[in-house]
């Protein structure tokens, strides 16, 4: 008996960081961050993503806003961070650091931007 020929899907190489809701301020400082970098918002979120893989630093966990109104001091989310593609291992260390603070995905990307923006002010 031959082997036939049968089509497979491909194998997953990257995964997928979906869209981050953040406040426009850190939006445009950190695109600003990129541009002074030569990188686009997608490859400087990216790599930002791929070096918390390296480094594990624990995120905070999420400090309820309470918006009865608007918050004082601190703006909504109005603007989005692109999705991005990473390594599976890179997506991996990302799930396991925000399931151990109990964070989700979105707030671990948003401190992540928020630690970048810090480092280089």
């Amino acid at each position: 008996m031959t082997k036939r020929y049968i089509l497979r899907p491909p194998e997953r190489l990257v995964e997928t960081i979906h869209e981050t809701w953040i406040d426009a301020p850190s939006k445009a400082a950190f695109q600003a961050l990129a541009a002074a970098q030569g990188l686009s918002m997608r490859a400087a979120l990216a790599q930002l993503i791929e070096q918390h893989a390296q480094i594990r630093e624990p995120f905070s966990p999420r400090c309820p806003t309470p918006w009865a109104g608007e918050a004082k001091g601190r703006e909504r989310y109005k603007t989005a961070l692109p999705s991005v593609k990473v390594a599976p291992q890179v997506a991996m260390a990302l799930i396991i650091d925000t399931n151990r603070a109990g964070i989700r995905q979105a707030e671990a990307v948003r401190q992540l931007v928020w630690r970048c923006i810090q480092a280089s002010a």
